[in-house]
């Protein structure tokens, strides 16, 4: 039929998939796009205040459930057959996904494509770190998730959260520059080896500047920084050192002596815990500490933390 098109459920024009989302475009004239996203369960959402943007967007629930929180902590409850509408957005909003959610989303203007490419953009640097080292990807994960409850324990600002998750996941990216032959050494590191090392936070900072998660870019460069101030790069101390990075800290370093390395085995979770106090108030911020360890206490070992995603 002439100026019809009729679609299958599994058609689409063009998707783009992350681990936590899949984005397909359904239809597209005139400006306007038609997509259909998922989301997965436990996904913390933005919808982001662009103040050149004049568009329209409406997402209108098909499967699953979500929660709205606004700045003043209220949150509302959405489910199947709810909508959002925006226009004129003047402040972030915040989700977070409390099932699988399906979402039919439509826009005004042109879309998809930034969203595909701010997706696979991150798919692809997260390749490039698992390529240069075997257990980052999955380190940067379980790292991503634990950041995130211990920054919702700690109340950060929904827009502090979204920094931290990207943050969290993304934090090691800088070693995509370190020959491999240091990363995979089992033996001690020389001065030369460890200076190549200590670059990657500044150079991870670098890299992401370049995207659209440039606010996120401090916090990975600060996340080698120490409360006594013997970190690196810059050996800042206290409270000169972003919440956010002193929170990705005392994660990795769970996450480190928690898991085989090629030169030792797994620490118990006693040891683990005895030494994260042992370093607190000097390698550690005491209250991330205390908080990480009350996170992981209410969860059994091997536990799913969940992960982020953003419309």
């Amino acid at each position: 039929m002439k100026g019809v098109h009729i679609g299958r459920e599994s058609d689409f024009i063009k998707q783009a998939r992350k681990k936590s989302t899949e984005i397909r475009l359904l239809a597209k004239g005139n400006g306007i796009e038609v997509m259909k996203q998922y989301i997965a369960p436990n996904s913390h959402i933005t919808l982001t205040c662009e103040p050149d943007w004049n568009g329209f967007e409406f997402y209108f629930i098909l499967d699953g459930a979500l929660v709205c929180r606004d700045e003043k902590g209220r949150t509302t409850r959405l489910r199947s057959g709810d909508y959002i509408a925006v226009t004129h957005l003047m402040k972030d909003v915040y989700f977070r996904t409390e099932t699988g959610v399906t979402l039919l989303y439509m826009s005004s203007q042109p879309v998809f494509h930034a969203l595909s490419d701010e997706i696979q953009g991150l798919v692809a640097l997260a390749r490039e770190v698992e390529r240069k080292d075997s257990h980052t990807q999955e380190h940067c994960e379980r790292i991503q998730s634990l950041s995130m409850l211990v920054g919702e324990r700690m109340k950060l600002p929904p827009d502090r959260l979204e920094l931290l998750i990207y943050a969290a996941l993304l934090h090691d990216i800088g070693k995509i520059g370190i020959p491999n032959y240091i990363l995979k050494k089992s033996g001690p590191l020389t001065r030369e080896e460890w200076q190549e090392i200590e670059k990657h936070p500044s150079a991870g900072r670098a890299i992401i500047e370049k995207t659209f998660l440039r606010d996120a870019g401090p916090i990975i460069e600060q996340h080698h920084e120490r409360c006594d101030g013997t970190g690196y790069p810059f050996g800042l101390k206290g409270d000169e050192i972003l919440i956010e990075a002193r929170i990705i800290a005392v994660v990795d370093a769970f996450d480190a002596m928690s898991s085989d390395r090629p030169y030792r085995k797994a620490l118990t979770n006693d040891e683990v815990i005895a030494e994260l106090r042992r370093c607190s108030g000097t390698q550690f911020d005491p209250k991330v500490v205390e908080v990480l360890i009350d996170v992981v206490s209410a969860y059994p070992p091997g536990v799913s933390f969940g992960e982020y995603k953003r419309f």
